[in-house]
């Protein structure tokens, strides 16, 4: 028996041999050697509380992803993904450059062979003095309600949050919101939980990576409430420079849309505004007015404009006063209380027994379309009995003129012939 197995003995090894080899090949050629580069691989740091502790925050330059290339059997790379991979960089090893090298396995296949892509396994990081700030919690609404119903202001809960880290990327920080969608259904207040964002001056997301945020779950709800449109009531007061009138004021719109609960909305019938002041004005006047900013009553609790930029457009029309001269022919005067025992003969200055000359005094416009028709001339005779007497003559113009001098008529008044 012993002979056997020792018979060719050599040969038997040999063929051993060979068979290891032809199975080393097979497996060779059907799962070969592959290579595979894997980019974006998240950094972990560890001992960063040695920098944090000496009230110092570190930063990365450039950023904290790497790169590498992975090589192994081509069925054990094929099922890989980049969150196989471990990056880790000790920053208790950081250089005076600020220098620290990231080591990159895979903790479920650690036979593979891991290599750097170029120099991206050396991250580099900048040491600032550890800074905090806090910032109000902004809520941002997305979306629009139906007709008669308004997006009030969303309210975070917690209102405010803490946020350390480097000064450099603190400084950054211009603003903390959260974003909630409402959508044309909504019409009762919507309550929900999203995450806060960090935004710069111009709008950009700043990267929380190496900052510390007091919270970053938001609770926020959005009231929205209904709509009500009142009348705005605004006029303006003072007086015009000397010589001058005002014809007209006028404003846009007379109405503006305020929103709340039902109960509040009953509380408002209109919005007042304070009079707007001409005094001393002597032309026209075209102005752009605020009507948040210069409400004469403030809005009852709870009640919201839903146009926090509304304004009122008013035009006020200034124009000099002019004087001139106007016959009234004696046949437009009128006698108040005449009797008919008395005959009455009216003539004007200079014994005119046709017209009289009335110093009329106004703005330009009125007082070219002044014409006999369009105004009320009377003499009051109620208290005179026979005789001559220059009596004084009442005008009532249709437009907005006046008398600039007192005018009379001279009246003879004789008792009625008894034929």
């Amino acid at each position: 028996m012993r002979e056997r197995l020792t018979h060719n003995f050599g040969l038997k090894l040999l063929s051993l041999a060979l068979a290891i080899l032809v199975w080393i090949v097979v497996l060779s050629i059907e799962d070969p050697v592959y290579t595979r580069e894997f980019s974006d691989i998240s950094v972990t740091e560890v001992n960063g509380d040695q920098i944090t502790e000496a009230g110092k925050a570190y930063s990365y330059v450039g950023g904290n992803t790497v790169s590498v290339k992975v090589k192994g059997k081509t069925s054990v790379v094929n099922r890989l993904s980049k969150d196989d991979l471990l990056a880790v960089a000790d920053l208790s090893t950081l250089s005076i450059t600020g220098a620290v090298m990231v080591d990159v396995s895979c903790p479920k296949y650690p036979s593979l062979e891991i290599t750097p892509i170029g120099s991206s396994t050396v991250l580099k990081v900048e040491i600032e003095d550890l800074v905090e700030k806090s910032l109000n919690v902004k809520v941002n609404t997305n979306g629009k309600v139906s007709e008669g119903y308004y997006i009030g202001q969303g309210v975070a809960t917690p209102n405010m949050v803490t946020v350390s880290g480097p000064e450099s990327v603190v400084n950054k920080i211009n603003e903390a919101s959260v974003n909630v969608s409402i959508g044309s259904g909504n019409t009762t207040d919507v309550t929900t939980n999203t995450t806060l964002k960090l935004l710069d001056q111009s709008g950009g997301e700043v990267s929380s990576s190496t900052l510390n945020i007091s919270q970053t779950d938001i609770s926020v709800t959005v009231p929205i409430y209904e709509t009500k449109t009142v009348p705005v009531d605004f006029g303006v007061t003072g007086q015009v420079a000397h010589g001058y009138k005002m014809v007209s004021a006028a404003y846009e719109p007379k109405e503006v849309t305020v929103a709340g609960r039902k109960e509040d909305l009953d509380k408002i019938s209109q919005v007042t505004l304070k009079d707007y002041d001409i005094s001393g004005k002597n032309s026209k006047v075209e102005d752009s007015i605020s009507i948040v900013q210069n409400l004469a009553e403030q809005l009852p609790d709870g009640v919201v404009f839903t146009d926090k930029e509304a304004t009122v457009a008013l035009v006020v029309d200034i124009q000099q006063i002019t004087e001139t001269s106007f016959e009234l022919p004696l046949s437009k005067i009128s006698l108040k209380g005449s009797n008919t025992a008395y005959t009455y003969q009216k003539s004007g200055p200079g014994s005119s027994d046709k017209a009289v000359t009335l110093k009329v005094k106004g703005i330009s416009s009125e007082i070219n379309s002044l014409t006999a028709d369009n105004l009320t001339a009377l003499i009051d005779v109620s208290n005179y009995g026979e005789g001559e007497y220059d009596l004084p003559l009442t005008v009532i113009f249709d437009d907005n003129l006046e008398l600039a001098a007192d005018a009379y008529v001279h009246v003879v008044i004789s008792k009625t012939s008894d034929e």
